[in-house]
């Protein structure tokens, strides 16, 4: 039964109460309407998600009871915690008398207030029911709020060991093969200029040159993909300008950025723009790509867009990269990823990341799909 503060109910026969005696079920229903009308200014007062503190607070000024105490059951270290988080004992206060709230099979909380609210037999009845309900829902709720807390740091260290993954391998291939290679680059070009004027030597010398020269080509680009050394050197928009330079395609360059962004971020947002340009040559056919980054102040916002064949997705992508370790690279630090592609009409990829994001200090997060 619910009523709302100003309206009144019908009321149910009360256990205990003699409703033979019109009198005494008279004061009965008052005293039950009384904690009825407490129970409305309950809702009332307390806000929703209210912190323990402004529980506690909201209660004794309801109840009249200005030392009364809220402590909740901690099940995972099985004790109990004041509205504070401190680990208190209730129950050992020598003036005070506690009401335990909870179920047969599980503890929930208690209450330490004055005696004479036990002699309303309705404080038992009627509200401390509807405190096992609250208290429940107010631990269920902080418990969902720690374990995704747990899971966005958890996602957040992923992304950081990748991270370290890319530079160490990209490092690795620079100060390693790449090297190898320039050194046999240089013996290679003397021996092509000694042969040049071989005819049947020369040619084949010159094949082999260009292509180790090919295959350095190719690391150095696949070693820029790993870890860009520019975006770390001179930041996002020459990252970005530099890559639509080498770029097979025509692309168009909207860059409002005004200041070095946190290095998370400013990866996320490259890394946005590199894979929905790639997607554009390998899988869409397109002719074109439109990109804008623009840092608002409060959240750094890219836009790429192609004239492609539409018809991509997150979802629907057999492998777990690309698009997905987009979506899972922004969501990390706070960020919505959509991609809107129609077919036969392009497709637009968007990504708001915020600049408060967890990573640029040291959920929630969303996805949409259109096609």
């Amino acid at each position: 039964m619910s009523v709302r503060p100003g309206e009144s109910a019908a009321l149910p026969r009360l256990p205990g109460a003699d409703n033979a005696d019109p009198t005494r079920y008279n004061v009965r229903m008052r005293a039950v309407g009384s904690w009825l009308d407490t129970i409305g200014q309950v809702f009332q007062v307390i806000p929703d998600l209210a912190t323990p503190e402004q529980v506690q607070a909201a209660l004794r000024e309801i109840l009249h009871e200005p030392q009364l105490g809220l402590y909740w059951w901690d099940w995972e270290l099985e004790r109990y915690v004041d509205v504070r988080g401190v680990t208190g004992e209730p129950g050992r206060e020598t003036d005070a008398t506690t009401t335990w709230i909870g179920y047969e099979s599980r503890k929930i909380g208690a209450v330490v207030h004055t005696p004479q609210l036990l002699d309303d037999p309705d404080f038992v009845e009627v509200f401390v029911p509807l405190m096992r309900i609250a208290m429940e829902r107010d631990r269920l709720h902080r418990d969902l709020v720690a374990k995704l807390e747990q899971l966005q740091a958890s996602r957040l260290r992923i992304l950081e060991a990748g991270d370290e993954a890319r530079r160490r391998l990209e490092r690795n291939l620079h100060d390693g093969a790449q090297q190898r290679l320039t050194a046999a680059l240089l013996g290679v070009r003397t021996l092509a200029a000694d042969l040049a004027r071989d005819p049947l030597l020369g040619p084949k010398a010159g094949l082999v040159l260009a292509e180790l020269e090919g295959a350095i080509d190719d690391l150095r680009e696949l070693s820029r993909g790993l870890d860009p050394p520019l975006l770390a050197r001179r930041g996002l928009e020459a990252a970005l300008r530099a890559g639509a330079t080498r770029s097979s395609l025509p692309t168009e360059l909207e860059l409002r950025l005004h200041r070095r962004l946190p290095g998370p971020i400013e990866a996320a947002a490259y890394y946005v723009c590199a894979e929905a340009c790639t997607n554009a040559v390998r899988h869409a056919r397109a002719t074109r790509v439109w990109l804008r980054v623009v840092d608002t102040g409060t959240t750094v916002e890219v836009v790429v867009r192609d004239d492609g064949i539409g018809g991509a997705c997150i979802e629907c992508e057999e492998e777990a990269t690309g698009l997905g370790g987009l979506l899972d690279r922004v969501e990390a630090l706070g960020g919505t990823l959509a991609v809107v592609s129609p077919e036969g009409k392009g497709t637009t990829l968007t990504a708001v990341i915020p600049l408060d994001a967890p990573a640029a200090d040291g959920p929630h997060s969303s996805i949409t799909a259109r096609a």
